[in-house]
């Protein structure tokens, strides 16, 4: 079936202009969860029409200056498609309780997808079509082969090696203090089976003055680990069959079953090749300023479908229980969705002495701090290290494999400018700064609010990748924002009363 598959791509530039970038370090995993939007305190509902047209121009420029390159493989079948060539295809809509509805085409455009009942959530775009390409795709299916994937379409460069020219829907955000957020959408049929799966997030990049990095299939790279244009753009390489995204060629294992058998990606470097600038649809999507979605109407109007893009799989498989995925899946979700989260991981680098917190809070958390009387924030860094002796750092370390403590330092609180606070390193040997978070405490000294958990990747210039680092100087550029109302009731106003009748 067709799903989309997100590519991500964030940069931050200043005066939307990105400059040259200092690597970040690869990702370690610490069980860190994505905030959800009552966490965040975000609003959902539409109303506001997005940004002036220089500005959504600005933006169109800085998505094509920085389009991606994927290389497929050369044992790859399936190739990028678009919205409107699937929606052609599209023959019904199903409800999870499996209530289907055929409507027209006039419903099932691009113009039209947002009628659906409240714009397609709880419903799955469906075909008719029997897809299961294993061994062969069924005749009639074929369209899900892609453009270039049709008989005769390919187009062939004097390399030998063929050329794809469809289109990737380039999402952006300006989140203010010179970041722009800027994320890449391919949408690609799945072979694996009868129904969608392959919903990655593989690759994620941000770009500034400081530093800069890429996340492919969920993990964050170095940015000079990644292989570039010489344009300076990233070039990225599909998997077989799967497309899962990797920054390099050759076989990448991506779940693991019981630690006896392993799925792997397999890429490499002699498929087409899919050059992506001149080819991004611009898209806007959410407001930091009002942290509202922005509504779309026309021929944007299937940006505003929250449903999934391919038909409903299932969980009957027998490694569903190790892994959580089966071959058939359901259709993930599209571009729709909350896009002021921050990055997987904040990226800091490797110091000697202090670490240094650097961050900012957003509109609504310092609304909220001012009614909650804040005074001051508390800075926690989260430290750790192997709870064995003998036992060195290393990715497949789990939270139940570490000892993890807290370290602190005071800061007041200000409103809307820039915090900047200072505490001693990790203590002990083998100890390393691995996340931090801030803690809300009033005029009294009481506890307000505790924020959720942001992980640290940490890098030394000269060295690959991450590494273990006592203290580090972090300057987040992403602004906090949490639901402070969710652990301290926001105060009632005072109601008015009648001084003779009922006073007070």
């Amino acid at each position: 079936m067709t799903t989309f598959k997100w590519l991500v791509l964030a940069i931050a530039a200043t005066g939307a202009v990105a400059r040259p970038a200092r690597p970040t370090p690869v990702q370690m995993p610490f069980g860190m969860r994505p905030m959800t939007p009552e966490e965040m305190d975000m609003e959902t509902d539409g109303g506001r029409d997005g940004s002036s047209p220089e500005k959504k121009a600005e933006m169109a420029k800085l998505l094509n200056r920085w389009a991606p390159v994927f290389k497929m493989c050369s044992t790859e079948r399936y190739y990028p498609s678009s919205v409107d060539f699937m929606l052609e295809h599209y023959n019904f809509v199903e409800y999870n309780n499996g209530t289907t509805i055929r409507p027209g085409h006039d419903v099932l455009s691009v113009s039209g997808l947002d009628r659906l009942w409240k714009h397609g959530v709880n419903q799955s775009l469906s075909v008719d079509q029997e897809c299961n390409g294993q061994p062969l795709m069924p005749q009639g299916s074929e369209f899900l082969y892609g453009p270039a994937g049709q008989e005769g379409a390919m187009v062939y460069a004097e390399d030998g090696r063929g050329r794809v020219f469809d289109d990737v829907y380039g999402i952006w955000v300006d989140q203010g203090h010179g970041v722009v957020d800027l994320w890449y959408w391919t949408w690609v049929s799945n072979a694996e089976g009868s129904d969608p799966s392959g919903f990655i997030p593989t690759i994620w990049a941000r770009r500034s003055g400081l530093w800069g990095g890429w996340a492919i299939t969920g993990r964050t790279f170095r940015w000079h680990d990644v292989e570039r244009t010489a344009d300076n753009r990233p070039i990225a390489y599909v998997a077989s069959g799967s497309h899962g995204v990797w920054p390099t060629p050759g076989k990448h294992v991506y779940a693991q079953l019981l630690n006896l058998w392993a799925l792997v990606d397999v890429t490499d470097d002699y498929g087409a090749i899919w050059d992506t600038q001149g080819h991004v649809v611009p898209a806007e999507f959410w407001s930091p300023e009002t942290t509202k979605k922005v509504h779309h109407t026309g021929d944007e109007s299937w940006l505003e479908y929250t449903g999934k893009w391919g038909n409903r799989g299932h969980s009957s498989c027998w490694w569903h229980f190790f892994v959580g995925i089966c071959q058939l899946l359901d259709g993930p979700p599209g571009p729709n969705r909350k896009f002021g989260y921050p990055t997987d991981c904040i990226m800091g680098e490797a110091t000697q002495q202090m670490s240094t917190y650097s961050f900012f809070l957003s509109r609504k958390v310092i609304e909220q701090a001012e009614i909650l009387n804040v005074t001051t924030i508390v800075v926690e860094q989260v430290c750790a290290r192997p709870n064995i002796a003998s036992q060195a750092w290393a990715e497949t370390l789990t939270y139940d494999d570490l000892e993890i403590w807290p370290m602190s330092s005071e800061i007041a609180y200000r409103g809307a400018d820039q915090y900047r606070t200072t505490m001693a390193p990790c203590d002990g040997s083998r100890s390393a700064a691995k996340a931090y978070r801030l803690v809300m405490r009033d005029r009294d000294g009481d506890h307000v609010s505790t924020s959720p958990v942001r992980v640290l990747c940490i890098f030394e210039e000269g060295r690959d990748g991450w590494i273990p680092s006592s203290a580090a100087k972090v300057e987040d550029l992403d602004e906090w924002r949490w639901n402070l109302f969710l652990e301290h009731p926001k105060p009632e106003p005072p109601k008015e009363t009648d001084p003779i009748n009922n006073p007070a």
